[in-house]
């Protein structure tokens, strides 16, 4: 998996400059503090590029999902994905089991594939 984005929180500024490890930042109530917002009065939006082709299976989520799921439960669910629904169910489930009370979004989807 790779990780194109990243939040957005004071407590994200502090692991980038190496001041929290990021189980720090994740405990911390600065996690909950927003360092750059749409509509702020110095907002800089990030962008990312990605590859879409059949090959990539993408995945779009809140960190409802990340906090109370493991990058290797997602994974290992991206990895035996058959159905973006069920995948999606899957997950939910996953992070509701890990005890999740945040708001909970998932999107997985790939490309559609044109064999000809």
């Amino acid at each position: 998996m790779t990780q194109i984005s990243r939040d957005q929180t004071l407590a994200q500024v502090l692991v980038d400059d190496d001041v929290f490890s990021g189980a720090e930042a994740a405990k911390s109530p600065l996690s909950n503090v927003l360092s750059n917002s749409i509509g702020g009065s110095e907002s800089s939006p990030v962008v990312s590029g990605i590859d879409n082709d059949w090959d990539y299976i993408h995945l779009l989520c809140s960190d409802g999902l990340t906090k109370y799921v493991s990058d290797e439960q997602i994974a290992a669910r991206l990895r035996s994905l058959t159905s973006s629904k069920q995948t999606c169910e899957d997950l939910l489930q996953d992070a509701l089991d890990g005890g999740g009370s945040d708001n909970i979004t998932i999107i997985v989807g790939r490309s559609f594939r044109n064999d000809g």
